[in-house]
């Protein structure tokens, strides 16, 4: 490395300690006012709001950094003015809860710029990159769809949101406009130059989520759905085919007509659709279309530049920090809060420092960590084993380090799934012939019997089929306990026997779902699952669940456990691909699946392995809701040497 680009990574670094120190340390220093120690006596605090900055406040309460019964959160409905100061303390039995005053438009503005500078420390390509005058024109499509989605989805993006900007009037939307091209334009600068490195650095997204706070958005839908315009103006062929998609979007948007459905996103605030109108479907569908279409292009194009093993070795260091910062985030409060704001956490990290810790029945209960989903988190850890099993021809210390972080890292996620998994992907990579062929006899033998043993557990033998076949639609029936029905639970509770495929195919679903522990959760979903033939066929649109959520009655106590239901996902990304695109594009998706793995004869048996690895966990996850996951399964899925070459 030459001796200026050393200079700049230098200069990089102080200005990323800089913007990490200083918007949370600006205060009024030469007041008398100085912070005092914290008591349950909160008077001063309530009378001092927005004088005391959050690192001078630290300062005089050291003890709030470490110790559990603090915590540290967000207020964006703050002035700017009040940025990074105290503006409330509240105790609650034992514990304190610290309000720290943020603004979404700094938000936004400083979040963004901090990730913009992490992404310029990767190397560089020589070339400079030129912007044409159609580049300019293209980046503001994403800054208005933006724009339009925050005027659409009122409930969420309400006034408070924007404490400077009334969003009852256009200029608000003006100034937004400008803000988000300013973004999407120096993105586009630091991440073009970069692309060809970028691909290599996608395991990092688990650390550097990047959703801004107060915000239902990823910072980088940003640059791929200005990459997908793009591709749609210039790819002539994708030009073509796009009316059907604006067909569909349509449809989508016209089927919210009247609605007026809300869902408040939690952890995964990102990818889900808040305010369920007209507008916001069509909107939000655009940019989630647009954001696919390049995230599609993108990896296409820079395959050619994937470095295996650095990619695993990333994989390996992605893998390290999430354990680090997810172990001191929590059991330390001013780290949990760090965490949550620099890196755009779609939820704060869990306040669990006990990685093995049992629940009140005894059982292991799940350790998320860093990210929002245990599960999805036990997965990449998983992912990260297999990786480095496929890939590494010699094992070093990084290695052995690697295997032996993940497997904590997973034991600890409680994913029992991705555990049986992978050991089942290890079991084909030994029985497959090593000259990568892999005859297509054996494989419509070993996939089917592979996944058998992957759902069955011993104790299960001693349950009848019929209830085993009876059990899904019998929990979704006592949800639906308030007098309503769902159309799918109508269906599937009277399938005519003559229907024998129809009937086949759900008795095998049901019959699976009881033995991955899947039956209360996938018969909560069709309990609320309510689609007319038409949505049924092709669904309700891209990352949309508020009308799932809002659509149907039901009751609001979990069976199993006599708690409340709370906000439950389907833990199935299948269900979800049928819910947000229908049977069609679930069909689609699975030919899509069965055409990678019996295409050819000679095949890279690596990819086979992790396709198959991805495809069993996605059968009973929701991974797809977060956008690392979806973007590394894309590699996997996509990865053209996965027919035509063996790799290192």
């Amino acid at each position: 490395m030459k001796q200026d680009e050393k200079k700049i990574i230098s200069l990089k670094i102080f200005l990323l300690l800089l913007l990490f120190l200083i918007p949370f340390s600006l205060s009024d220093y030469s007041d008398s006012i100085i912070p005092e120690k914290i008591t349950s006596d909160l008077a001063f605090y309530e009378i001092n709001t927005c004088k005391i900055s959050l690192n001078e406040f630290l300062i005089h309460n050291i003890n709030v950094i470490y110790q559990d019964h603090y915590k540290i959160r967000f207020n964006n409905y703050s002035s700017i003015s009040c940025f990074g100061q105290i503006t409330g303390i509240d105790q609650i039995g034992y514990e304190f809860y610290i309000s720290i005053g943020t603004n979404t438009l700094v938000n936004i503005f400083l979040q963004s710029f901090i990730w913009i500078l992490i992404i310029s420390l990767l190397p560089s390509i020589k070339d400079k990159i030129k912007i044409q005058y159609i580049d300019y024109i293209l980046l503001c499509f994403p800054s208005l769809l933006i724009c339009l989605l925050i005027y659409s989805e009122k409930r969420y993006y309400h006034n408070f949101i924007f404490f400077e900007l009334d969003l009852q009037q256009r200029i608000s939307y003006i100034y937004l406009f400008i803000y988000f091209l300013s973004v999407s334009y120096v993105s586009k600068l630091v991440i073009e130059s970069r692309s060809n490195n970028l691909i290599n650095y996608l395991p990092f997204l688990y650390l550097l989520i990047g959703v801004p706070s107060g915000i239902n958005f990823y910072f980088l839908f940003i640059f791929f759905s200005y990459l997908g315009i793009k591709k749609l103006i210039f790819n002539e062929k994708l030009r073509k085919r796009f009316y059907l998609i604006n067909l569909l979007i349509f449809f989508w948007s016209y089927k919210a007509v009247g609605l007026n459905f809300y869902l408040k996103p939690d952890k995964i605030r990102g990818l889900s659709h808040a305010d369920y109108n007209f507008l916001s479907v069509l909107v939000w569908s655009y940019l989630i279309i647009f954001t696919l279409i390049g995230v599609y292009y993108f990896l296409i194009e820079k395959f050619k530049d994937l470095e295996i093993t650095l990619f695993t070795n990333n994989l390996i260091y992605s893998g390290f920090l999430l354990m680090i910062f997810g172990y001191i985030g929590s059991s330390m409060p001013f780290i949990n809060f760090a965490n949550y704001y620099f890196f755009g956490q779609n939820k704060f990290g869990t306040l669990n420092s006990n990685l093995f810790s049992v629940n009140f029945w005894g059982e292991r209960e799940a350790w998320r960590g860093f990210f929002p989903s245990a599960e999805t988190i036990g997965e990449f850890y998983a992912l990260t084993i297999l990786f480095i099993i496929l890939f590494t021809k010699k094992y070093n210390l990084l290695s052995f380090l690697g295997i032996t972080v993940s497997l904590l890292g997973l034991f600890a996620a409680n994913n029992k799934a991705a555990i049986v998994a992978l050991v089942l992907c290890l079991i084909l990579k030994i029985n497959l012939n090593q000259d990568h062929k892999l005859n297509k006899k054996i494989l419509f033998l070993s996939i089917p019997l592979l996944i058998l043993v992957y759902f069955i557990r011993i104790e299960n033998f001693s349950f009848s089929f019929e209830f085993l076949v009876n059990n899904m639609i019998g929990l979704g029936e006592a949800y639906s306990s308030l007098g309503e029905t769902s159309t799918s639970l109508i269906y599937l509770s009277n399938i005519s026997e003559k229907n024998i495929l129809v009937r086949a195919i759900f008795s095998i679903f049901s019959v699976l779902a009881f033995l991955i522990n899947r039956s209360e959760l996938w018969g909560l979903f069709f309990a609320r699952f309510n689609p007319g033939t038409d949505t049924l066929f092709f669904g309700t649109g891209p990352y949309i669940l508020s009308n799932h959520y809002g659509d149907m009655n039901i009751s609001s106590i979990r069976i199993s456990t006599g708690t409340d239901l709370g906000f439950l996902l389907p833990h199935s990304s299948l269900l979800l691909i049928l819910l947000f695109f229908g049977l069609f594009g679930l069909s689609i998706f699975l030919m899509y699946i069965i055409f990678r793995i019996f295409k050819n004869k000679k095949i890279n048996y690596n990819f086979f392995i992790l396709n198959i690895f991805i495809f069993l966990n996605l059968v009973k996850s929701d991974s797809l809701l977060y956008l690392a996951p979806l973007l590394i399964y894309s590699v996997i899925f996509l990865y053209p040497g996965y027919m035509n070459k063996p790799t290192n």
